[in-house]
């Protein structure tokens, strides 16, 4: 029997090689004939001041924090109320258009973050349409006005902005721009239609699905030993994880072939591609060495399977040795968190602006937290209007403490900074400073003095 292959779009996915039944049959390789440019499309603003994200552990007790997480030594955990399976590009080309990114890092990760309250309760339903940001309007608003039409449709695009304009403004919802409304089958079609859309205009509520704020992990590759703990605690406090890399092949058919239930990238990755998905769920015992349960953007055709396994019809279980293998850039989201109640001297405050007209900017709470070899001190804030933050400073009881160069847009998040090899942070009075940027691109400068309490660990 020989499988099917889909046909995939620049910057998002390089088909793989079929595999056919007949061993002595050659393997015939698809492309995408329609575009040429195969590759990633992130760049230095997908990472550059962008802090990685800090165990969920760090947040215990603070407006982040989740309340219900799954047992610290869960061995399987698969997250509910997901966003629906999504169709990316047309018939018989289900990469192209190049949105993947959209689709994750926008649309997968999005609602999915939208749809959370900040501690991990369910707000809304994710397959809903209403409540889905639209992956062809933040596609074609990534192309026109953060990369000014240097790349156009149905080339790829970087996965961050997506995150900074949930934060800052949402975006209209599926429901009401759908990714393929006039059941076109050319991707140039399908291109002519999301070049039309209007991303100028802000559409009526548009911030129904924003999103707090978002944290990075700029390159996993290799870095299993590391990471894979870090990601199982993400998950097990409701955290989904979108992520780009390379794409492996026989990835890109109708039915990728799977060990034990699971795809192990048996023949390696394809060089200079790009691919974005989320991650869902993980299982210590699938496969043969424990397995992420995967969101694809193929549609519910793909990778067809009985309804009661999770890791198909459209998604798929894939292996962990196989994931840190071939993929880089990861990133997490955390939801609006309700204002926090501010105690003066128990580590909150309201910063004060230099510019009477700038968003309301708190630290809703402040600590020390240690893991490893590291201990962090940890600001947790919150912003009445989106600011995309660009400096912090911070002076401590006995003097400079340090500084970080940032490039966060956030409504509910955290920042901090580091010290490692037992040098530790002392708990009392510090003076922070926080320099940000509004919504409309004004510069602002935020001071206060914040009470930092004991170490959390």
């Amino acid at each position: 029997m020989q499988r099917r292959t889909f046909l995939i779009g620049a910057g998002c996915a390089l088909a793989g090689s079929p595999q056919l039944a007949a061993a002595a049959r050659p393997r015939m390789h698809f492309l995408d004939p329609e575009n040429g440019q195969w590759g990633e499309a992130l760049t230095a603003r997908d990472s550059s001041g962008v802090l990685t994200a800090l165990s969920p552990r760090a947040l215990y007790g603070t407006v982040l924090g989740v309340t219900a997480a799954a047992a610290y030594d869960a061995r399987a955990v698969i997250l509910t109320n997901l966003p629906t399976v999504a169709t990316q590009g047309v018939p018989g080309h289900v990469g192209a258009p190049g949105s993947c990114e959209a689709q994750s890092f926008g649309y997968g990760l999005g609602t999915y973050t939208a749809a959370r309250n900040a501690d991990g309760s369910i707000k809304w339903s994710a397959a809903d349409p209403a409540n889905q940001p639209s992956a062809a309007w933040l596609y074609q608003w990534e192309h026109q006005v953060t990369e000014h039409d240097k790349r156009i449709c149905p080339q790829g695009t970087g996965a961050k902005p997506y995150l900074d304009k949930l934060v800052a403004d949402g975006a209209p919802s599926t429901a009401q721009v759908p990714y393929d409304p006039n059941d076109v089958t050319t991707v140039p079609a399908e291109c002519t239609y999301i070049k039309s859309l209007d991303v100028m205009t802000t559409r009526p509520g548009a911030s129904h699905v924003m999103i707090g704020s978002y944290k990075i992990y700029p390159n996993v590759l290799g870095g299993k030993a590391t990471y894979l703990p870090q990601f199982k605690d993400l998950i097990r406090h409701g955290h989904a994880i979108a992520f780009t890399g390379l794409v492996a092949k026989m990835y890109s058919i109708e039915s990728p072939p799977l060990t034990a239930g699971v795809f192990t990238a048996p023949d390696g990755y394809n060089p200079h591609t790009g691919h974005g998905q989320v991650i869902f769920g993980f299982d210590d015992s699938k496969g043969p060495n424990g397995a992420f349960l995967v969101q694809n953007s193929f549609g519910p055709g793909w990778n067809a399977g009985p309804a009661s396994d999770p890791g198909r019809n459209g998604r798929i279980w894939w292996d962990y040795d196989a994931f840190f293998a071939g993929q880089k850039y990861v990133a997490i989201a955390f939801p609006i968190a309700p204002p926090a109640a501010l105690t003066p001297g128990r580590g909150a405050l309201t910063l004060q602006a230099d510019d009477p007209g700038a968003p309301r900017f708190s630290i809703a709470s402040a600590g020390l937290y240690s893991e490893g070899d590291a201990q962090h001190l940890v600001f947790v804030t919150q912003a009445s209007d989106a600011v995309t933050i660009t400096g912090l400073h911070v002076r401590g009881p006995s003097g400079p403490v340090g500084a970080v160069a940032l490039n966060e847009t956030m409504r509910s998040g955290y920042q901090y900074l580091t010290r490692r090899g037992g040098a530790t942070f002392a708990a009392g009075t510090y003076h922070v400073r926080y320099a940000a940027r509004t919504r409309s691109g004004r510069t602002v400068l935020y001071r206060g003095v914040v009470r930092v309490g004991p170490l959390r660990a």
